[in-house]
């Protein structure tokens, strides 16, 4: 028997284990969850679904799911982000495009927008992704590519809102810069940026000026301070790196490493949890780390082996204490810049061939590295993306569905 794509996902769907909702998670629930109360909208209409696994309702089931039971809907198309339709293909790897009845277009390979021939088999575009908070994850650009795509062929979109697992309070690191734009960075916004995908796509859609027909259907029962964890909802990852709702935050410290010669960990048990290298005294950067009280984290003294160099790397563990007050992008900044004060020159930024370093591309900004590179100051590093930061807040505030 030939599976289409739309099979497939629903197969791999059935594998994901539906936990219980406890009495006191019941006022919680995602956008997914009020499409069942709004699906009049897509009525008689031909549906496009951008998605992936980690998009569930309240309790555990897939969107693709949802929508097939929903009377009057007809799903004819489904669009993979980046890792795939189901979360397990590496970063940076294309993603295929599976023909079938019900066709899975790729929006991670030769193209990152849906092309007219694939806009003209739907009448609506639905959108839910689960997001981490973090501006170089891509699942935001892909959903800003939808945006234009929809605009372009005057059809409509509906952006099924989930939480910032970081929560809505977390603004840090610098906003990007034009001459850093690209697919891990299209538009003005931080590094972390504390907002929810529905609130980007609101603020994509108006203050930069895409101007698609959107609709975000809200969640229920979540506020800016909530964290995934008080959600009390099962964690599906939305990338094969992010394996639980703690990684998030890790992530956000330790992922802006690319471009680097220092490692974290990625292909190894400890991925995005260290900052490594084979000339690090981890014992003594720990202790100096620790004696500068960096608001909500830690750090251990840490060695693994690097699988494919075949050598210890030597470093720190990074753990969060309190994710309310901790500052990924700061912290980042303060590792980096002890580092450099520790071991000089031996820190060292992955000279492109042309255009950008991978490191400012993504930090959106070549003032950290520059900053790093002539021995500047933690403090004064971030100093520099705190005006940007503040007029980020402000341009926000118009387009927040939570308090």
């Amino acid at each position: 028997m030939r599976l289409t794509g739309l099979t497939i996902v629903i197969l791999l769907a059935l594998l994901l284990p539906i936990l219980p909702v406890r009495a006191d998670q019941a006022e919680f629930s995602f956008g997914v969850d009020s499409l069942r109360e709004a699906s009049t909208a897509l009525e008689g209409r031909r549906v496009g679904l951008v998605t992936h696994l980690a998009a569930v309702d309240r309790d555990g089931s897939p969107t693709v799911n949802v929508l097939t039971t929903l009377q009057g809907v007809q799903l004819t198309a489904l669009f993979a982000p980046e890792h795939g339709i189901d979360g397990s293909v590496d970063a940076g790897v294309p993603v295929r495009t599976i023909p079938g009845r019900t066709p899975v277009y790729s929006l991670y390979g030769g193209s990152f927008r849906p092309s007219r021939q694939m806009m003209s088999r739907v009448d609506v575009l639905v959108v839910d992704l689960q997001d981490v908070g973090v501006r170089p994850y891509t699942y935001a650009s892909t959903m800003a590519l939808v945006l234009t795509a929809a605009r372009d062929a005057n059809k409509p979109v509906v952006v099924l809102d989930r939480p910032n697992p970081m929560g809505g309070m977390i603004v840090d690191g610098p906003v990007l810069e034009p001459q850093f734009r690209s697919f891990i960075g299209l538009y003005p916004i931080p590094y972390v940026h504390g907002m929810t995908f529905g609130e980007l796509a609101r603020l994509y859609n108006r203050a930069f000026r895409i101007g698609a027909d959107l609709t975000v259907i809200p969640m229920q029962g979540w506020n800016r301070g909530m964290i995934w964890n008080d959600t009390g909802r099962l964690w599906v990852n939305p990338s094969p790196g992010i394996t639980n709702s703690d990684a998030v935050f890790t992530y956000a410290a330790t992922g802006p490493l690319d471009g680097t010669n220092v490692w974290n960990g990625v292909a190894t048990e400890s991925r995005y949890q260290v900052f490594l290298a084979p000339w690090i005294d981890g014992p003594q950067l720990a202790e100096r780390l620790n004696s500068k009280n960096i608001p909500g984290v830690m750090f251990s003294a840490s060695a693994i082996p690097h699988p494919r160099k075949g050598t210890i790397w030597r470093g720190v563990r990074v753990q969060v204490t309190d994710p309310r007050v901790f500052r990924p992008s700061t912290t980042t900044v303060y590792v980096l810049a002890e580092i450099r004060s520790l071991y000089g020159n031996q820190l060292k930024f992955k000279r492109p061939r042309r255009g950008n370093y991978l490191f400012d591309t993504v930090w959106g900004t070549k003032s950290v590295r520059l900053g790093l590179m002539r021995g500047e100051s933690a403090s004064a590093i971030v100093a520099k993306w705190q005006p940007g930061l503040q007029k980020f807040e402000q341009l926000r505030e118009d387009y927040l569905l939570y308090k």
